[in-house]
C-alpha cells in the first residue's frame, strides 16, 4: 500500500474545494507528476478559498414551503423549515439501521459526480459525469482511493468517527460539541489578511463531510440532523437535484462566496449526495478568478457498505 503525507493539523476542512484537490494529489501521485497550481486549491488557498460566514447570529428559517415534486417518487413528505426536515431525517434515521461495522473496518462508497473542469481550472463540469470510489475508516482519521492500480491512503477531516460521536448520551448538544471541540483542537491556518470561517460555518463543513463518508449509528446520525437544523446560517431548500437526477431536499449554507447542499431523499430521507455553487465572483489577484454560478461539487452516492479494508468492494 503507497500512503501519502496525512493532512497537517493545520489543514484546512475537507469542504467540496478541498476535496476535489485531494483527489488531484491521489490522481498527481499515481501519474507521477505534481497537479496542475492554477486552482491552488491546497493547504494555505484553500482556507482561503473556505467559506467565510456573514450569517452567524440568528438560526435560519424556512426558505420555502410545500410539497416537493420529485421525479417517480409520489410519496413526497411535505417539509416546512429547517427544523421539520431535522426532526423528519432523524425520525427516518432510525427506520435505517444499516450495517454496524467493527474496529479497523472501513466503509466503501461508491458515487456518480461531476468531474473537475476540462481545462483543469477551478470548479466541475455539469456535462459530463464519472464514477468515483473511495474508502474512508470508520475512526474517521484515514481516507483511501485506488488510482491506476494504487491503493492510496491520506489524512480524512475532520478526523472523527462513529465511536468519538457516539459517547453517551447522544444529543444533538453533544454531537456538535464533540465536533466543535475537535475543530478547535486541530488550530486551523487560514491565510494572511482574511477572516476565517466562523466556528458555525466550520460545523456545517464537518457535518457535511461526516454525513457523506462515514458510517455513522442511528442515534448518532438522528443527533445530527437535528443539530444541523440548530447552526445559525443552516436554511432548507425544497429541491436539489444530485449528480444521478434524483431530486431532493436539502439543508444548505451560503457563505460570503458559495452555497453548500447537503442532499435528502424526500420520502426516506437517506442521504443522496452534495451540491456546492458559487455564489460571488472571487479574484485572487494572481492566478485565477471565480467567477459567480460556477458549480464547485455534484455528486450522487450510489453505493456504500462496510468491508473489513480498503481496496475491497
Amino acid at each position: 500500500m503507497s500512503t501519502l503525507k496525512e493532512f497537517r493539523r493545520d489543514t484546512p476542512p475537507m469542504t467540496a474545494q478541498v476535496e476535489n484537490a485531494a483527489r488531484a494529489r491521489l490522481l498527481a501521485a499515481a501519474r507521477g507528476s505534481e497537479p496542475r497550481r492554477a486552482p491552488r486549491l491546497a493547504g494555505r488557498l484553500a482556507g482561503r478559498l473556505g467559506w467565510r460566514a456573514a450569517l452567524a447570529g440568528a438560526l435560519a428559517v424556512a426558505v420555502g414551503t410545500g410539497v416537493v415534486v420529485a421525479r417517480d417518487q409520489p410519496r413526497v413528505v411535505p417539509v416546512a423549515n429547517v427544523r421539520e426536515l431535522g426532526e423528519r431525517a432523524a425520525q427516518a434515521a432510525y427506520d435505517d439501521r444499516g450495517q454496524a461495522p467493527n474496529p479497523g473496518q472501513w466503509l466503501y462508497i461508491r458515487e456518480r459526480q461531476a468531474p473537475q473542469s476540462k481545462d483543469g481550472g477551478y470548479g466541475v463540469d455539469l456535462s459530463r459525469r464519472v464514477v468515483w470510489e473511495q474508502w474512508t475508516s470508520v475512526d474517521g482519521k484515514q481516507v483511501a482511493a485506488l488510482i491506476n492500480g494504487k491503493l492510496l491512503v491520506q489524512g480524512n477531516h475532520p478526523g472523527l468517527g462513529a465511536a468519538d460521536l457516539a459517547r453517551q448520551p447522544i444529543t444533538p448538544e453533544g454531537v456538535l460539541t464533540t465536533i466543535r471541540r475537535k475543530l478547535e483542537d486541530m488550530h486551523m491556518v487560514w491565510g494572511e489578511s482574511q477572516q476565517p470561517p466562523s466556528m458555525d460555518e466550520q460545523l456545517f463543513q464537518a457535518v457535511y463531510q461526516l454525513m457523506g463518508t462515514q458510517s455513522l449509528p442511528p442515534e448518532v446520525r438522528a443527533a445530527l440532523f437535528r443539530g444541523l437544523a440548530t447552526i445559525p446560517g443552516v436554511s432548507f431548500t425544497e429541491d436539489v437535484v444530485d449528480a444521478d437526477g434524483r431530486h431532493g431536499v436539502a439543508f444548505s449554507y451560503t457563505g460570503e462566496r458559495a452555497r453548500y447542499d447537503l442532499i435528502l431523499d424526500p420520502v426516506g430521507f437517506r442521504f443522496l449526495g452534495t451540491y456546492g455553487v458559487q455564489t460571488a465572483d472571487y479574484d485572487d489577484s494572481s492566478s485565477f478568478v471565480i467567477e459567480a454560478g460556477t458549480p464547485l461539487t455534484l455528486t450522487a452516492r450510489l453505493d456504500a457498505k462496510v468491508v473489513d479494508g480498503p481496496g475491497q468492494r
